[in-house]
């Protein structure tokens, strides 16, 4: 039986990233559309978030369903909020935030993976972005597992978002439980950080929950081996990022029509470890802690090379005398 996919695209001030990702979703043959537009936080947005809102009521290449907020909700409402709406009338839904452009095949991408895995209950989430990290040249698939979400053009199933919680008990949890914490560093330490800084407000990550949602009920996550998704949003524009050109890929050129998936889940520990390295970058602790290393191997090694010419004056005395 075909499964009926919502497709769900998340704006608020931003009116070149919001062009860029619909003309992307255009190729795609996007026959009806979900846009939920934030409401402007202040003075200063409302006149880009009218602009915003004035780009896509224009839409004419599908049908669009348009949900305006009177007021400022913020990403992790706004989110959470529009995928519940939209998997209360489908059984799965892609989602997209106006900073990420789709290939062509994007959507046909998903399917594919939607329709492969629906009943492969480890299965928790399908992006359509990979980092630029290494595939092995021997790996022969079109998609890899991993243990981490990412949120860059991303989908998943009405029974599968069940198990979204936003939890501020899961750091508790992690401190306990010593296989979800293995679990969690599997998926990247720097989820423990950024789920401190939601608990203290300093963040408004709904990503974060969704992250160790998955990890707590041992599921993974689906990334393309060739990106499907640019995310055009490391600019300075956003709110929630910085600028920067770590996540710049290229986006894939081709088709999905002849996708090879594997019929089970296969961990490559190669990407895996690549992943995890992208996402968990160094902290302060660890560079401290490389530097103590790196001095006291100085230290050694001017130690010994100390010893050696002490050593080298000593037998040339000798040899003289």
């Amino acid at each position: 039986m075909i499964k009926e996919t919502g497709i769900i695209l998340f704006v608020y001030n931003r009116l070149y990233h919001t062009q860029k990702v619909l003309e992307g979703l255009k190729k795609n043959n996007v026959s009806k559309l979900y846009i939920f537009s934030d409401g402007s936080k202040n003075e200063k947005d409302k006149v880009q978030v009218k602009e915003v809102r004035s780009s896509i009521r224009n839409i004419d290449w599908c049908e669009t369903e348009i949900h305006r907020n009177s007021k400022n909700k913020g990403l992790a409402n706004s989110i959470v909020d529009g995928v519940n709406y939209m998997l209360s009338k489908y059984d799965r839904v892609i989602v997209l935030e106006d900073d990420c452009i789709p290939s062509s095949d994007f959507v046909s991408f998903m399917e594919e993976c939607f329709d492969r895995y629906e009943e492969t209950e480890a299965v928790m989430s399908i992006s359509g972005y990979s980092p630029p990290i290494k595939i092995p040249t021997n790996y022969k698939f079109d998609i890899y597992f991993s243990y981490r979400f990412c949120s860059y053009g991303w989908g998943t199933w009405k029974k599968t978002w069940n198990f979204f919680k936003e939890d501020n008990n899961l750091q508790n949890k992690i401190k306990e439980s010593r296989n979800f914490k293995k679990g969690v560093f599997l998926a990247g330490k720097d989820l423990i950080p950024m789920l401190e800084k939601r608990i203290k407000g300093e963040n408004d990550s709904w990503a974060v929950f969704w992250a160790l949602n998955i990890v707590e009920n041992k599921g993974f996550c689906i990334n393309p081996v060739h990106s499907r998704i640019i995310n055009i949003g490391f600019d300075n524009s956003g709110i929630h990022s910085k600028n920067t050109k770590k996540f710049d890929v290229k986006l894939y050129q081709g088709d999905s029509e002849n996708l090879v998936l594997p019929e089970e889940i296969i961990i490559n520990n190669k990407i895996v470890k690549g992943y995890r390295r992208f996402y968990a970058p160094l902290v302060k602790k660890d560079i401290k802690r490389q530097i103590i290393q790196m001095m006291k191997f100085i230290r050694l090694y001017r130690f010994s090379k100390a010893i050696k010419t002490k050593i080298a004056g000593s037998e040339n005395e000798n040899n003289a005398s």
